[in-house]
């Protein structure tokens, strides 16, 4: 089953509207940028910037230039220019609310988040006996881009708007003076990224839905209940069809199938049919780890005791009455916040 074309125009990225919205986007997200970052040439000459660029847009004439790959964490992500990220934030506010994606993927704005895909998996677990879990191996990374431009191509007719999308997709980047035309994956870290993710494995989503099993994603994380193990068995292998349609690879060390009795990881967080019962054993890896950098990098103590509050903030909150259950399983550390 696939979606009919969306009404995406490039009227709607030009509009002030959403032209002012990616340009607040912009200031906030930037706003500790360092002095010298083009994001505070672009604020200062914003009133004559924003009808030039209106005006490449709707010409077709705006081009991107080549995005820095920088190392944070443990991920290379891309930053884009001040100017060429506010067009991207643009494009991702029009594509959101166009395209019409699934329910069933959660990352998408107004689609409910993370905690909504947590407690929707744990209030459908009484009757389903049998899950699958799992992720895509390097998605960002793994996303081809001949498949993602023809489905595109079939969702949106401007060819305005599609030609941007190229650009995106066919980027250049450069990292200590060296400059490379990547052929496979999209951009990680920006603002337009989740929803071609979103798209990219959207006939995903489609076809669990005609199967009527429950199924939930976030980004390239998904879990689908099933009663039998008979609609486990025929869950399992349509998925994988569909990877393989999608040149894409399941991540052998993020999938379970099995009972859910057992238990699972999603979203940082471990469940089974008594539902929420603890945090996730790399979620708390992860928390002891950063605790202990910042404790090693001489941090005072005030710091790490914000860190721990918003971590437990996190752990806690959004889930409801589920939330509750898992207050026993926070790490000792947080009792500095008491």
């Amino acid at each position: 089953m696939e979606q009919k074309a969306a009404k995406v125009a490039i009227e709607a990225i030009a509009s002030d509207e959403v032209i002012d919205r990616a340009y607040g986007w912009l200031c906030s997200r930037r706003e500790h940028y360092s002095s010298n970052h083009d994001v505070w040439n672009v604020r200062w000459q914003w009133k004559s910037i924003k009808p030039l660029l209106q005006t490449d847009l709707l010409a077709g004439e705006y081009r991107f230039g080549a995005v820095r790959r920088v190392r944070r964490n443990h991920d290379a992500i891309e930053l884009w220019s001040a100017l060429d990220a506010l067009v991207l934030k643009a494009m991702a506010i029009v594509l959101s609310r166009s395209l019409g994606l699934p329910r069933s993927c959660y990352h998408l704005r107004g689609h409910g988040g993370a905690k909504a895909a947590v407690r929707d998996v744990v209030a459908h677990l009484p009757g389903n006996a049998f899950v699958f879990r799992t992720d895509v191996k390097s998605y960002y990374a793994g996303i081809d881009h001949n498949v993602l431009m023809s489905r595109l191509s079939r969702r949106i007719v401007d060819h305005r708007v599609l030609h941007l999308l190229e650009q995106y997709i066919r980027r250049t980047v450069y990292r200590d003076g060296y400059y490379q035309d990547v052929k496979c994956g999209i951009s990680l870290g920006c603002p337009l990224s989740p929803v071609m993710g979103a798209l990219y494995l959207e006939v995903l989503d489609l076809r669990m839905e005609q199967t009527g099993l429950f199924y939930a994603r976030f980004m390239d994380d998904w879990v689908i209940l099933t009663r039998t193990r008979w609609q486990l068995r025929k869950a399992v292998k349509l998925v994988m069809q569909t990877l393989d349609e999608l040149k894409l690879e399941p991540h052998p060390d993020k999938t379970y199938i099995g009972r859910a009795s057992r238990g699972f990881s999603f979203l940082g967080y471990t469940i089974a049919s008594a539902g929420i019962v603890g945090i996730a054993p790399q979620t708390h890896k992860r928390f002891v780890e950063r605790l202990t950098r910042l404790y090693e990098q001489g941090a005072p103590p005030e710091r790490i005791g914000n860190y721990v509050r918003r971590w437990h903030c996190w752990a806690v909150s959004g889930l409801g009455d589920y939330g509750k259950s898992i207050s026993d399983f926070i790490p000792d550390a947080c009792g500095v916040i008491a």
